[in-house]
């Protein structure tokens, strides 16, 4: 492995590999962790299968030879000319994995504004089922609830499945629970390997109201726990830009904009109204002013909108 790839494949590291194995030959990744499995002929490697997926989150970036993401591989023998080639692009591939969600669970949610769905995942989430028995305490059992983990730019939403009909069953999800993407706390999740990809791993996330348990297939804790955090960053990112916008909007007034109008060179005595064009005396305070001609309400916002390039 080092004398084909004297710099991983995945993340460029020289550190080198750890090998193992003695039924089949393995080589893991000093740098970030991945591992493959040798294919040996004539004693020499002839390819590679990704045998455990990168912790850095790399396997959610890019493949440009197969346009999906790096794990999609898993399990695949590989030739070397594959691996000497992977140039990933770095960051998570949001549109291959947008486009693998289920037509049947995303018909189900009423998007926000400006809201998109992410991905998803199936499984069931465990759910303490109280019942009160005559005569004794509530009992609680925990049950395990069929259905679907939806990720999307704003939420985590718990979509559980129901079937309806008998001789024709018609497959439902109703949206059971969700938590706000800026209110989870932390993530949990088992690892695996290419001989466990397909099994249900159990997956454990916290929000401001407790800890919410699942069993998710393709739930690696590498490829679920960057997906939040990015989708977390992004979502939070959003707020404060929108808090900034905000800021500024209700700060903005016609004094504060002629100081910074003639710090950046502009003198301007008088506005042209964008309703009826007829000049208007500029404002020596105050966030709005009305046209005298045709009664129209200008704002100091929409003035510094049209003219912020220019300053």
């Amino acid at each position: 492995m080092q004398v084909e790839f004297p710099k991983c494949p995945v993340c460029g590291s020289t550190a080198g590999y750890e090998s193992s194995g003695v039924v089949g030959k393995y080589a893991k990744c000093f740098g970030c962790m991945t591992k493959w499995k040798l294919l040996i002929e004539n004693q020499k490697t002839s390819a590679l299968i990704l045998h455990e997926l990168p912790k850095n989150g790399a396997a959610l970036y890019k493949v440009p030879s197969t346009n999906a993401p790096l794990f999609t591989v898993m399990g695949q023998p590989l030739g070397l000319d594959f691996w000497k080639n992977l140039n990933l692009d770095g960051k998570i591939d949001w549109e291959s994995l947008s486009k693998r969600i289920d037509r049947n669970i995303s018909n189900c949610v009423i998007k926000e504004n400006t809201e998109t769905l992410l991905h998803n995942w199936t499984g069931t989430r465990l759910v303490r089922n109280v019942k009160a028995i005559p005569g004794s305490f509530a009992a609680a059992a925990v049950v395990q609830q069929l259905g679907a983990l939806l990720l999307t730019s704003r939420r985590l939403i718990w979509l559980e499945r129901r079937q309806t009909g008998v001789w024709k069953p018609v497959i439902s999800f109703q949206v059971a629970h969700e938590t706000l993407l800026e209110n989870i706390k932390g993530i949990t999740a088992e690892s695996g390997d290419s001989s466990t990809w397909k099994l249900p791993r159990k997956v454990s996330i916290v929000d401001n109201t407790g800890e919410e348990i699942f069993n998710l297939q393709y739930a690696f804790l590498e490829l679920l726990k960057p997906m939040i955090e990015n989708a977390v960053k992004m979502r939070r990112d959003e707020i404060e830009a929108e808090k900034k916008k905000d800021k500024v909007h209700v700060m903005l007034d016609f004094s504060f904009l002629k100081t910074i109008m003639e710090k950046g060179g502009l003198i301007m005595q008088v506005l042209k109204c964008p309703e009826c064009g007829a000049t208007v005396d500029f404002p020596k305070s105050g966030n709005e002013t009305t046209c005298s001609h045709c009664g129209k309400t200008i704002h100091a916002q929409d003035v510094f909108e049209k003219i912020k390039d220019l300053i």
